[in-house]
């Protein structure tokens, strides 16, 4: 039997240490994120409140209070650009859409939300 690698703390500190770039069309340019550590996502979701979990254990934003939903990936954005370095604030006032876009992606590089195309029932027929 071949034994697993132990996980150690170096792996465990370079998770938040990974980038991407990111295009952001409304502006024609780009931003540099990173994935977001248990700590971060642990305010984020105190941000949300209760949010209940999708079939496949991923938060299910859908159900959140919409000005929460906001709020919080403002908070994901903030946390998770690495350049521009913004505030809550400042995230604000980018323009209408931006900051779920790129907080979106955050979430996805976190592993906390999933590209989700549309999905097709048993019977073929995409919901």
């Amino acid at each position: 039997m071949v034994e697993s690698p132990r996980l150690t703390k170096q792996a465990i500190l370079e998770g938040a240490n990974a980038r991407a770039t990111v295009h952001i069309k409304e502006y024609g340019a780009d931003v540099v994120i990173r994935p977001l550590t248990d700590g971060e996502l642990t305010k984020v979701f105190a941000t949300v409140g209760a949010v209940s979990l999708k079939e496949d254990g991923t938060p299910d934003f859908s159900k959140v209070d919409l000005s929460k939903n906001f709020e919080a990936l403002r908070l994901v954005v903030s946390m998770g650009m690495v350049e521009p370095k913004l505030t809550v604030e400042e995230v604000a006032s980018m323009k209408f859409g931006v900051p779920e876009y790129i907080g979106m992606k955050i979430l996805e590089m976190s592993g906390v939300a999933g590209v989700e195309g549309p999905k097709k029932k048993d019977d073929g027929r995409v919901r």
